[in-house]
């Protein structure tokens, strides 16, 4: 890896730690925890939840929105740039190293989705039986699968690098 490259994975990697460390911090409070609020299929439990949180805990999370927007670019470009400066993929694997690059944009994509669903919700008449409830939470599926996939293929990719894993 470049120096240059060495630099920039550095910078975001620091930016997107710094970031989510950030976010945590504000929401950390809530319980349930808001990951649970965001996989939420349901009107009814999804009202619940908020009712369990008080109107502190509505507060905080409506709180958390200025920051997230932030951080979906952040972590969207972190993705990117971990994926083409990161020295993960050898220099013939570059179709898979394209691919690689987009699944924390894409992811960020399904997280603006939620956040504006979310957003209106909370906007909203609260206890509304509402589609944007369960399309909320399909969109947080779908981000949270690719985060999760971004990370296990990340995993591999070093642990091959570093000589732990042969495949």
């Amino acid at each position: 890896m470049k120096s240059s490259s060495k630099a920039v994975v550095i910078v975001a990697t620091s930016a997107f730690v710094l970031s989510q460390a950030y976010l945590a911090s504000l929401v950390h409070a809530l319980r349930p925890n808001i990951v649970v609020l965001q996989l939420t299929f349901s009107p009814h439990r999804y009202w619940e939840i908020l009712d369990e949180w008080g109107e502190a805990g509505r507060a905080l999370y409506r709180g958390h929105f200025s920051a997230d927007f932030i951080h979906i670019g952040v972590f969207s470009l972190f993705g990117y740039l971990i994926a083409r400066h990161g020295g993960l993929f050898d220099p013939g694997e570059r179709a898979a190293a394209s691919r690689f690059a987009v699944l924390l944009p894409v992811a960020g994509l399904f997280d603006l989705g939620e956040n504006l669903l979310q957003f209106a919700l909370l906007s909203g008449p609260v206890g509304a039986d509402s589609v944007a409830i369960p399309l909320s939470a399909l969109c947080s599926t779908v981000k949270w699968t690719l985060v999760g996939l971004f990370s296990w293929i990340t995993a591999r990719r070093v642990l091959k690098r570093l000589g732990l894993y042969s495949r």
